[in-house]
Parts: structure tokens; sequence; C-alpha cells
């Protein structure tokens, strides 16, 4: 099938150019000019058949078909070239992939909000499916447990047999969730793949390319395990802030379907990405000689060695961050949520946020003084706790961050964490009113609607006594961070 013809540009249409060629575990790629030509590999894998001219054509065509649904500037049609279907692509260069954003400068806050966006649309418009999920993921269990069972010369069969306890053991327990959820409407013939290298970047906002084609099995999955390939993508590629804050922002978006219990099923599909990516490393791995496949192998086990991390789930914890309008508690509780908890970090519950969601308007849109009542504060705090409650009974680490100016509010949290088993760390952070004034009439396009009018009410609180440790938040956001770690004691998430 791959002759040295398809290396020249007089085969493509571009006489003269130079031909670069793509390979991945299924696929070559030839880029020449402004095209990209996509061909199958001739071969039979458990998950994928293209054995044959014609099977290779189906799956092209439904690539063109479903591809064409979340991108269709980008897919433009099919052809043949020396007897081979090939699918013809728009070229856009390597910088646009979110691999190359994440190694040159990384994934900022902004970028990472509109990845969860464009996931949270895929999975509005993704069709639904009657399957049950508890089905999907045991029956991708028993796949990696065999892969793994069938490649002792990459995955050590003493690990194998850790890898299928621990998978067994999570099944056992989320099988029930995973079968409502499927009742809920929340599997769905989803894109599949979405991790970075099937992102590119265009017109300042991400867009989804390369989905499942060859299975509409594989493809037919829970959302959250649809996410949750961009999350362990995210993660592992050292982007922790990114993957942290695009399963808030996702979650946040998809309030009315995602009540936040779902999160208990994060190691398992965190682990079973882990796993398909060390399975896919090892094929590609066996298709090279050994002497030139040492650094496949490699990456499949560690793959591998993450998906038997994932697994090992450690209880909660709940972190509160108080204190008066502009003391810093965003800013601190948004760096410390990706490093707390669980992969890819804590749920970070913000009460302005919240307020806002009660009363139906964006975050960025002001709210009328007479909107922050008592009663109006009683009902934000309640909604923060019950939101924190639900993450907590899922088995995930969340940060509350709010003024926490009552004491009453202050035992709450404490008697919340109490209640649902967590680790409980509370923090109070203060500055010069000075300083508080000034961060508050910097702001723009944030949530909080304080001003230094109402800074100086809050100073004039009684705040009754502060058993929460007492940090100086006068300096620099770095400078925070590092006091609060020295003081509050902090479990932190494990790598993966």
């Amino acid at each position: 099938m791959f002759t040295p013809a398809l290396l020249k540009g007089e085969t493509w249409g571009f006489p003269g150019q130079p031909v670069e060629q793509v390979e991945t575990h299924a696929a070559h790629v030839f880029l020449v000019g402004d095209r990209a030509f996509k061909i199958k590999k001739d071969v039979r894998l458990p998950y994928l058949d293209f054995s044959t001219v014609e099977k290779r054509r189906a799956a092209l065509a439904a690539e063109l078909e479903i591809n064409r649904l979340f991108t269709p500037d980008l897919y433009l049609g099919l052809e043949e070239v020396h007897g081979e279907p090939v699918l013809v692509m728009r070229r856009f260069p390597p910088s646009a992939l979110l691999t190359w954003q994440a190694a040159h400068g990384g994934i900022a806050a902004g970028l990472a909000a509109q990845l969860a966006a464009m996931v949270a649309k895929s999975h509005a418009n993704a069709p639904r499916r009657d399957v049950r999920g508890s089905e999907i993921m045991t029956g991708l269990g028993a796949q990696l447990s065999q892969a793994f069972i069938d490649s002792p010369d990459i995955f050590p069969p003493a690990d194998t047999l850790e890898f299928h306890a621990l998978y067994e053991a999570a099944l056992r327990c989320d099988r029930q969730l995973l079968a409502d959820r499927g009742e809920r409407g929340l599997v769905r013939r989803c894109h599949g793949d979405v991790h970075c290298g099937n992102i590119f970047l265009e017109n300042g906002g991400p867009r989804l390319f390369d989905a499942i084609e060859f299975s509409e099995k594989i493809a037919t999955i829970d959302v959250l395990y649809d996410l949750a390939f961009l999350l362990m993508d995210l993660w592992s590629s050292g982007e922790k802030s990114a993957a942290n804050l695009v399963l808030i922002r996702y979650l946040h978006l998809r309030r009315r379907e995602e009540d936040l219990s779902g999160l208990s099923l994060l190691p398992l599909f965190l682990s079973t990405r882990a796993g398909v990516r060390a399975l896919v490393t090892a094929d590609l791995a066996h298709e090279l000689a050994l002497k030139n496949s040492m650094k496949e192998r490699s990456q499949a086990l560690d793959w591998f060695r993450a998906s038997i991390e994932y697994l090992k789930v450690k209880s909660p914890m709940l972190l509160c961050v108080g204190g008066l309008s502009g003391s810093g508690k965003t800013t601190a509780a948004a760096a410390l949520a990706p490093d707390l908890g669980a992969p890819p970090g804590a749920i970070h519950v913000r009460s302005d946020v919240e307020r806002k969601v009660l009363a139906g308007i964006a975050e960025e849109e002001p709210l009328q003084p007479e909107s922050y009542t008592r009663q109006a504060s009683f009902e934000v705090y309640a909604t923060c706790f019950a939101r924190a409650e639900r993450a907590l009974a899922a088995g995930h680490s969340v940060i509350i961050d709010a003024v926490f100016a009552d004491k009453e509010e202050r035992d709450a949290a404490e008697e919340l964490a109490r209640r649902t088993r967590a680790q409980f760390a509370g923090v109070w952070l203060e500055s010069p009113p000075g300083t508080l004034a000034a961060r508050v009439a910097a702001r723009s396009r944030d949530a909080s609607d304080a001003t230094p009018g109402v800074v100086e009410r809050q100073l004039g609180y009684d705040l009754g006594r502060i058993a929460w440790p007492r940090v100086d938040s006068s300096g620099s956001a770095g400078q925070t961070l590092v006091r609060i770690r020295q003081t509050v004691p902090l479990r932190f998430a494990a790598p993966a």
C-alpha cells in the first residue's frame, strides 16, 4: 500500500512540492501544498479492521461524514490515488495543534475555558444512545486486561494483575452510577478521541477534528469518559492548571445535566484513557523492530503505570479560603485547586459565581445592591455547601472560596467536612484596607461585584473568633501561595 511515489508532490497534484509524512498506528497522512491526504494502513487490530481496500474506503467515508459534524470546512472529500482510497483535508500548520501550544508557552486560562465550552457544546449536540454505561466500561476493562496480558514483554504481569484488581473494584463501586447516567441520557455518540493532538486552534478558538469513525461501539460512551481523554492528556503533558480548569468550567456549563455525582467515575475514566493510550502505543511498538521500538515501549509502560495510579483513590479534602473582598481568595483558590486531591485537582466553588447562577445572569453581569441581603447571602452559602457536598460525596476534593465573615458559616463548612468524612482545612486571608480597596477597584469583567465601598462596610463586620489560620495576603499571589502552603496542611494531587 505504501510506495515511494506517495512521497512525490506530483502524486497529489502538487508537482515539485515537498511532501511531509505523518504516521500514526493506523494511518499515513501526507502533507503537501495546502492539503492533507490521509490513507488507512492495511492493518487489523482488536479494535479496528482496515485489512481490505473496501474496508478502508468505508472507514474513510465514515470519517468524512462524522467529522463534518465537528469541522465541516476542514474535510473536503474522498479521492482515489494509485487504487487506494484517500481522504482529502485542508491543511493547517503544526503550530495550530493544541499539542504544539502546550509545548510552546502553555495553555492559558482563557483557552482552557474555550476548550471546556467546545467539549460541552459537542456533548449537547451528540446523539443519545440507549446503551448501559456499565457494559461499556466492563468491556473496555476486559479488553485492556487482555491486551496487557498478551504483551508481557512491555507490561509486567504482576502489575497487570494489580491493574485488573483495581479496575474490577472500581467497576463494582460504580456500576449502578454508570447505569443511571445512561438512563439520564449521558451516554452518547461522542467524538470519542478528544485529546490535544485532535484539537487545532483557528480564528481565536479551538476546533475538534479526527473523531472516531471506525467503530460506533467505541465512540458510544459516557460524556465524562469523552472529556476524560482531554483531561488526562492535559494532565500528563504538565498542563495541570488547564486540566483542572477545563473540568471545573465544563461542569459549570453542564449544570443541568451534571449533578457532580459523576466525579466518582473520574478515576475509572482517567485510568481507562491512560490504558487505551498504553495499548495503542504498544501496538505501534510491536510494528517496529525491537531495537527501534525502545521509545514506544517506554511510553507504553509509562501510560500503563499511570492507568494504575489513577485508580488509587484517597479520601477527599475540603479547603475553605475566607477573607474580605480583595484579599486574594479567588486567585489563591484557583492556583491551589490543581494540586489538591486526586487528578485533575479539586473543584473550585466560588460564592460570587454561585450568586450569579442563583440570580440567573451571566457571571460578569452586575447585580443590584438589593440583591446582597442577608437572606440572599444565606442562599448563596447554602448553594455552595450543597455543591461541595455532592462533590465530596463523590470522593472528590473541593475548595470553597467565599468571604466566610460569619462564624456560623465557618462552622457550617467544618460540619460539612465531618458529615462527608473529608479532611478539612480552613485559611483566612488578610491584607491592609488600602490593598483590599485597590484590588477590587482594579477588577473588570469579574463575577465579584465588590467595590471599595463594599470593602469599607466589610471592615466594620464583627467577624467573631476566627479559628482558621491567618495568612498575610498583602504581597504577590505567589507569596500568598507560599504562605498558605507553609501554614495549612494540604494533601496535594499525586502526578500520574
